[in-house]
């Protein structure tokens, strides 16, 4: 990460058109160049963002995913800005549609239904555990694909997701009333495609459809 002082992220930054903010101030900018910023700030001063700050994370994130061949965002460069205490991630967006966009102007029909399941296992697989997962950071490529943004708080392992992680991990998936309300529309489906892709024994996979079959009742 490189250290940018106080002058040089105002430059940056100039004419930028804030995305996301909260109290504490700007979270995410587009600069004038198209390209994003997002800023993170240690909430406390011992704490596992002091060590392994969350924009170092989002960075190492992205090139585990595209080592593995899922889209995802593409970095540009991160930072220390001590001026203001934070850290940055810079990167260009991926292209294509948030997929809660494309349902509320498509509905969520079978075939994509099969296919987040199909991701979503894939993710599972591959030992990937995405606590901000939503339909709001998954994105539908234009090659009609999926990829993920917002991808800090992420961990991936060499081994796939125990029962307990990928419980878990649907519970985020389904946050939103939103979100939870479409996938009702296709609620067999992406059950059935999931446990065929993850192929686990089968008390895991009775447990594992009691569960999301649960959450989308």
């Amino acid at each position: 990460m490189k250290q940018l002082s106080y002058e040089k992220y105002l430059a940056m930054r100039d004419g930028a058109e804030i995305l996301a903010s909260d109290s504490f101030g700007a979270k995410v900018l587009r600069l004038k160049d198209g390209s994003i910023i997002k800023l993170f700030r240690t909430k406390r001063i011992i704490s596992s963002a002091f060590f392994y700050p969350y924009a170092l994370r989002f960075v190492n994130n992205a090139a585990k995913l595209i080592n593995m061949g899922i889209s995802t965002v593409t970095v540009i460069d991160s930072y220390k800005i001590p001026a203001i205490k934070r850290t940055a991630v810079h990167y260009m967006e991926l292209e294509g549609e948030m997929l809660r966009s494309h349902i509320m102007n498509h509905s969520l029909n079978v075939d994509i239904a099969r296919k987040l399941s199909a991701f979503i296992a894939r993710l599972h697989n591959e030992g990937v555990y995405f606590r901000s997962v939503h339909f709001g950071n998954i994105i539908i490529t234009s090659d009609n694909s999926f990829g993920l943004i917002d991808i800090a708080d992420m961990k991936i392992t060499n081994h796939s997701l125990n029962t307990g992680k990928r419980i878990r991990n649907f519970n985020h998936l389904t946050r939103y009333e939103i979100d939870r309300n479409s996938l009702k529309q296709q609620k067999d489906v992406f059950i059935r495609e999931y446990l065929k892709i993850c192929d686990l024994p089968d008390d895991h996979s009775k447990r594992l459809e009691e569960k999301i079959d649960a959450l989308l009742s």
